[in-house]
């Protein structure tokens, strides 16, 4: 297998952003160019610092994440539509927290209930998680590029 000489190879380790960008060979040398190490160096305190987030929100994160951000779109996904809305600590406090558990725990015609799933104890911890997403965090769409007609 040949490598490409002309290619870019980035590594990762220990914190070390390391690109190889292959150098201009010298005329006449007939050699071929040595690579040129390009180091980056990145904040590991910042990278390994825990999330601010309590043991009960970060479980509320996981099991939001892992069942209701298909359709709530937490992940940083943006999109236009999505199945349900968005919902941050604004809705909370707009229907109040026994209503959102409620939400959860029945569901309605487009939501599934999730009684069955979730105990009182882990609705708790979603809600929670819900309390500490903020409207700014919220996915912005794509940019749309207007094609001009002619």
């Amino acid at each position: 297998m040949r490598a490409n000489r002309s290619a870019v190879l980035t590594l990762v380790m220990a914190g070390f952003l390391i690109t190889l960008v292959p150098a201009q060979a010298s005329a006449g040398q007939g050699q071929p160019p040595l690579p040129a190490v390009t180091v980056t160096n990145y904040d590991m305190k910042q990278a390994a610092t825990p999330p601010s987030l309590s043991a009960s929100e970060l479980t509320g994160k996981k099991l939001f994440v892992q069942r209701c951000a298909l359709c709530h779109d937490l992940l940083g996904q943006p999109s236009a539509t999505t199945v349900g809305p968005w919902v941050d600590v604004e809705m909370v406090k707009a229907r109040g927290e026994a209503a959102i558990r409620e939400k959860i725990r029945v569901g309605s015609r487009r939501m599934p209930g999730f009684q069955y799933t979730f105990g009182a104890a882990e609705i708790d911890h979603i809600v929670a998680y819900l309390k500490t997403v903020t409207p700014d965090q919220k996915p912005k769409p794509p940019r749309q590029f207007a094609i001009p007609i002619d």
